[in-house]
């Protein structure tokens, strides 16, 4: 009998079952144990994430914000940005629900049939890639043209347990989502439950159902498919949550960009070596016959 462990090929399974959140959701709201289910499909999300992911940085004319972003590098830690500061007015917004609809509920009537103003206000994002260092768009869009640098972070090192854990592949989408219906779920089960515990006496209503954290962990994770260039990754955590607006994020291996100014190559190359890391710079090999830049090791 073939041993399976060895048979398995997770690149394979990765091409074959890309991950749906959609269908996720679907599972999870039509089961009643919906924290197992979403414990078990988080362990399926577990299996799309690559052992080495990237993250790129800009190096602007901004030397407070380049500092900013250096310290956090030798502080082995990578920010997490608020959703709305980030440049896909989409973000988060994969899914809505038309709140109108919910204005038949007297209790909504005061908020206009709006539970929750903006989803994406719960939590906080830091975008990762597994695009490797030759992706020219990449250093383009999110290194200023060649001028900041990448970082390499292993998603098996013991010490990127927090990075890993938070980590979720985006899912590429033509459509948007109405979840209308399933907002009015929320709202019936709401009120249900407030009038079973005043019933009972209760003067604290509490409500055991994880539904919309569920929804945002996943809904959050899907894009317009005009950024599948990207292959993102994203590391989302709540926004209150411990540490934040950081996270830590042991780098492995640090890429200079080709047109980095002299002085920033220095304190990069400073980080560099208190962290004990290589470093190495993108350069242009003006006979190499691939697109590629080759990436010259310097620490």
């Amino acid at each position: 009998m073939a041993d399976m462990e060895t048979d398995f090929n997770i690149e394979d399974y990765r091409t074959e079952h890309s991950m749906d959140y959609l269908i996720a959701m679907e599972l999870i709201l039509n089961t009643p144990y919906k924290v197992e289910a979403f414990q078990t499909l988080y362990g399926i999300t577990r299996l799309h994430i690559p052992n080495i992911l990237y993250k790129y940085y800009s190096l602007s004319d901004n030397d407070s914000l380049n500092e900013s972003k250096i310290e956090t590098l030798r502080n082995e830690k990578v920010y997490m940005s608020d959703i709305k500061s980030l440049n896909d007015p989409f973000d988060n917004k994969a899914y809505f629900y038309k709140y109108e609809e919910l204005r038949k509920y007297k209790e909504l009537h005061a908020v206009d049939g709006r539970i929750i103003d903006d989803l994406s206000s719960f939590s906080r994002v830091s975008s990762f890639t597994a695009n490797g260092i030759n992706c020219m768009p990449m250093w383009a869009h999110y290194s200023n043209n060649h001028q900041g640098f990448c970082v390499l972070y292993d998603m098996k090192n013991k010490n990127n347990t927090k990075l890993s854990g938070c980590m979720f592949p985006i899912q590429y989408s033509t459509t948007r989502i109405d979840i209308t219906s399933i907002m009015d779920e929320q709202v019936q089960m709401v009120l249900s439950e407030k009038q079973k515990q005043m019933a009972a006496g209760r003067k604290e209503i509490i409500i055991d159902d994880l539904t919309l954290v569920f929804l945002i962990s996943y809904l959050g994770n899907i894009k317009h498919e005009t950024w599948s260039y990207e292959k993102e990754y994203r590391c989302t955590a709540g926004a209150t949550a411990k540490g934040m607006p950081f996270i830590t994020a042991i780098p492995q291996k640090l890429y200079i960009g080709k047109d980095c100014s002299p002085r920033y190559i220095k304190k990069l190359i400073d980080v560099a070596f208190e962290l004990n890391i290589p470093v190495f710079q993108m350069i242009f090999n003006e006979y190499d016959t691939n697109y590629n830049l080759t990436a010259k090791k310097i620490l």
